[in-house]
């Protein structure tokens, strides 16, 4: 389970009515324009948010109160395949929910579309059945989700290298104990209910075996950036890290030739099963930010990251750290690495770090 960073293939299989699939992408954001705004008033339609090879995502403005909104994303598929992703998504989000780093599900339907009394009672519903009852009449697979506004990794990775720039080693400790976190969500998931709030992620002190639950698809692109606070310490300055698009989620590990934190780093994607080097003692993946390898690239980089990293990168089971012993070391070193740990590095005080997230994150255009 240390290595955290894995993508596999295939999903868990299930099968149901054709719906969406047969639709063409602007017939199926003519629907829901049309389904919000004839039906669901409380629920504002915007448009397109994304789109990928078998699914569409889109953005509903949520009326909460006379002066209070929020944002919703909506995703639907296009083709067959996509319908299974997207049920399979579903069912896994379920499993998942309660967890602060994983996006969170809000609502979901699937054929058959048939009325409830529910939407003649509406005074009596909370925020989520609002939401489940607005999506009452749509067919095919349908799901609700948080809206994360700060885009994806990818869009800051093209900006590291767009400006040249490296990431500060508090960003980065901080995004290292999100993904850390991320993992432990999968290996011990939460089941949370509708009306749970999110939690942090831990390791369970009974000893239970991990599920062995994989994402199967991880990469820049599935890797949101949520808002910093949230009630969670860790977070007042830097935003969490969320995984989202877990259509081909499925239980079962196969190793991978790359490394979102490795990549992070380097800004440039590095195959990382190909420069395996051996450091103070075992063999390790981590050689391009290691001094005997590309590390003179990356100055500024903290050793103890560096160091860290080719442990949890060993090439030997044997020799890489427990995932309760990687969240551990994480979590201090995000509480204990302030600007201090870092004299003489001005890109490393709280104000330099704002600075920071509000150029690439917060004021990022979305090229």
């Amino acid at each position: 389970m240390s290595n955290i960073f894995q993508r596999l293939n295939g999903r868990r299989g299930n099968s149901a009515p054709v719906g969406s699939s047969n639709k063409t992408p602007d017939q199926i954001e003519d629907e829901l324009r049309a389904h919000f705004a004839i039906q669901y008033p409380r629920f504002a339609f915007q448009g397109l948010l994304g789109r990928g090879a078998f699914g569409l995502t889109f953005c509903v403005v949520e009326k909460l109160s006379a002066n209070r909104s929020r944002r919703l994303a909506v995703k639907r598929s296009v083709q067959p395949r996509g319908e299974d992703d997207l049920r399979n998504e579903i069912e896994w989000l379920q499993t998942l929910r309660g967890a602060e780093h994983i996006v969170r599900i809000l609502g979901h339907r699937d054929e058959p579309a048939q009325r409830t009394g529910l939407r003649h009672n509406r005074r009596n519903l909370t925020r989520r059945s609002r939401i489940q009852d607005a999506l009452e009449g749509l067919t095919g697979p349908v799901v609700v989700l948080e809206y994360l506004e700060n885009g994806h990794l990818e869009r800051l990775y093209r900006r590291l290298i767009q400006y040249d720039q490296l990431l500060p080693n508090r960003i980065l400790w901080s995004f290292f104990l999100c993904l850390i976190r991320a993992c432990v969500a999968l290996a011990y998931p939460l089941n949370g209910t509708d009306d749970q709030p999110n939690r942090l992620e831990t390791v369970p002190a009974d000893g239970r075996a991990p599920s062995m639950i994989e994402h199967a698809d991880l990469h820049h692109a599935n890797i949101m950036i949520g808002n910093p606070g949230n009630g969670f310490r860790e977070h007042d300055l830097v935003p969490p890290l969320k995984f989202i698009d877990f259509g081909r989620a499925r239980k079962g590990f196969q190793g991978v030739s790359d490394n979102i934190m490795i990549n992070l780093i380097a800004r440039h994607d590095v195959r990382i099963s190909r420069w395996i080097t051996t450091y103070r003692g075992f063999r390790t993946k981590a050689t391009e930010i290691l001094h005997h390898g590309n590390g003179r690239k990356y100055p500024t980089l903290d050793d103890d990251l560096r160091d860290f990293l080719a442990r949890c990168l060993a090439d030997e089971e044997r020799d890489r750290p427990s995932l309760s012993t990687m969240l551990r070391v994480a979590e201090n070193a995000v509480r204990t690495k302030t600007a201090a740990a870092f004299p003489g590095n001005s890109g490393e005080t709280d104000r330099a770090i704002r600075n920071f997230l509000q150029k690439f994150i917060y004021d990022a255009d979305n090229s």
